[in-house]
């Protein structure tokens, strides 16, 4: 049924191209209040979709553009990590050197090498605790400051023996291509990286950028009188997640990844390569539509990151905003559904909230009005909200738009729900494009 579905779906949506989706999605997306950014894809260089979404300034009615500057938070990692493999290949320093070469000082120096710091393996403690966030995160930070804050404090973990995401791993990397190299972090990523890839509008000190095309970062929009967020001190995310750019830099990025500009391809294939929870130097690496992908999402206050490539594809997906309630889910999975061909993409709609009572209603079991052996039974889910599943599916969550009208955000298809002259439901119309499916209910 579903695969028919598919077929028929996919003939109606054939006069539209790639581009045209992607931006119906988006513009969805924006409208239903779960995107106010920039969006970048692009596949086997061709830009498919460049284009501002919503406010880079509300207040003074300041729209996005595919200028916008947006900071990019853990983002950073990826050109910490290329840094430090750019040394490698220049014989300053090797991955496999330990901790206590560089800081012989630190009581567990010896048990560290730079690897675990790039696979986040280490055990290192984080830094950037709730303490941190609240009283140093907006402020000037020093080295010292970093080393007072774990200095004193155990591993969470033995070395190499499990995976912990911490900002502590990258800062330190950061500090070690300044001890290594003699230049500032800064720097190094200006000389090597951006300058190669062609990176004029990136930087690090987004406190105090001055352009006109700096993206005010806000903690919901939809608020009647949006609040804008701290900013963080590039010297407090450091290494760890500094950078600021626009999506046209971060494109050039990818770009420069491709024909071993900035490091060999034996280097690049040391960052690609997934360790514990699939994550490589930088990057988690992991496979999307049976195609593997390297990918990071970056966050910083009032700014959220994704970034996606598609290596066999020459496809990449840059996705930033400038907005802390937003998600990049069902419209980010919308668009790499388009990317590949997938007809079965979501287009956003607006979602409101129903009491358990209210959907209990819809709940019990239906089949199809033309082919009575097609079923679809109806509970309510754990997460407040209606859980359908077809026959021989698995189950799928369904979400309430209006009376007796919800919708899926897995594909794009609706439910109407259908009642009797008494106000009793009696069965829905699934409708996918033009195709009108009927059930009606049997229990």
């Amino acid at each position: 049924m579903l695969l028919l579905i598919s077929l028929l779906y996919s003939i109606a949506i054939t006069a539209q191209t790639d581009s045209e989706r992607m931006d119906e999605v988006m513009q969805a997306a924006q409208n239903t209040g779960l995107f106010n950014g920039v969006v970048l894809v692009a596949r086997h260089d061709s830009i498919l979709l460049f284009k501002g979404y919503g406010w880079r300034n509300i207040e003074h009615k300041i729209l996005h553009d595919t200028n916008s500057v947006f900071q990019i938070g853990s983002v950073t990692k990826q050109f910490t990590a290329t840094i430090i493999l750019w040394l490698q290949e220049h014989h300053r320093l090797n991955i496999q050197d330990k901790l206590s070469k560089y800081y012989p000082q630190y009581l567990y120096a010896d048990k560290i090498t730079l690897h675990n710091l790039l696979t986040h393996t280490s055990g290192l403690p984080e830094y950037t605790d709730q303490y941190f966030l609240v009283h140093q995160a907006d402020k000037a930070f020093t080295q010292q400051d970093f080393w007072n804050i774990i200095k004193d404090k155990p591993l969470d973990f033995e070395p190499d023996s499990e995976f912990g995401y911490r900002n502590t791993n990258y800062t330190l990397l950061g500090y070690i291509i300044e001890k290594v190299s003699g230049k500032t972090y800064e720097q190094m990523v200006r000389q090597i990286i951006f300058n190669k890839a062609g990176m004029t509008h990136s930087g690090f000190d987004f406190a105090h950028l001055a352009s006109p095309a700096r993206s005010t970062g806000y903690e919901d929009l939809s608020l009647n009188t949006p609040k804008h967020t701290r900013i963080g001190d590039s010297s407090a995310t450091f290494a760890a997640g500094a950078i600021y750019t626009t999506a046209g830099d971060l494109y050039r990025w990818h770009k420069a990844l491709y024909g071993n500009t900035i490091i060999s391809q034996a280097s690049l294939e040391q960052a690609f390569t997934p360790y514990k929870a699939n994550y490589g130097y930088g990057w988690t690496i992991d496979y999307a539509a049976g195609k593997r992908f390297q990918a990071h999402n970056g966050y910083n206050w009032g700014f959220q990151t994704l970034f996606k490539r598609y290596p066999s594809e020459g496809a990449c997906m840059i996705i930033l905003q400038n907005e802390d309630k937003l998600t990049f889910d069902n419209y980010a999975l919308s668009i790499e559904r388009i990317l590949f061909h997938d007809p079965n993409y979501y287009i956003p709609r607006n979602t409101i909230t129903l009491s358990y009572d209210s959907l209990q209603k819809f709940t019990g079991s239906y089949e199809l009005t033309d082919n009575p052996a097609f079923k679809a039974e109806i509970i309510v889910s754990s997460q407040g909200h209606l859980l359908l599943t077809w026959s021989n599916m698995k189950p799928e969550e369904i979400f309430a738009e209006k009376k007796d009208f919800f919708h899926f955000r897995s594909y794009n298809m609706q439910l109407i729900f259908i009642r009797n002259e008494k106000g009793q439901l009696s069965g829905f119309s699934a409708v996918n494009g033009k195709q009108v499916f009927k059930y009606k209910k049997i229990i």
